[in-house]
């Protein structure tokens, strides 16, 4: 099974979008906040003076997070490309 890649800033940004309860997702003040299609809130934060990319390990965890299968991330991001 192939793992997660790296996400630019603006991937992740679709990724949250896609997979978040339509019109939730806010980004403000270094910091994602939406609802999860469960109906959870999450926050993603972004560090000051980070890289624009996310590693493997926390698009993983975010994912998690928000209940998406590695299958669907996969169906997504070759979609999106």
């Amino acid at each position: 099974m192939r793992k997660f890649p790296e996400l630019a800033h603006r991937e992740m940004e679709r990724f949250l979008q896609e997979f978040s309860q339509p019109g939730t997702l806010r980004y403000g003040n270094n910091k994602w906040v939406g609802v999860t299609r469960r109906g959870k809130t999450f926050t993603v934060h972004r560090k000051h003076g980070e890289t624009r990319k996310y590693p493997p390990p926390l698009v993983e965890a975010i994912a998690r997070k928000l209940g998406v299968l590695r299958e669907e991330f996969w169906s997504w991001y070759c979609g999106q490309k």
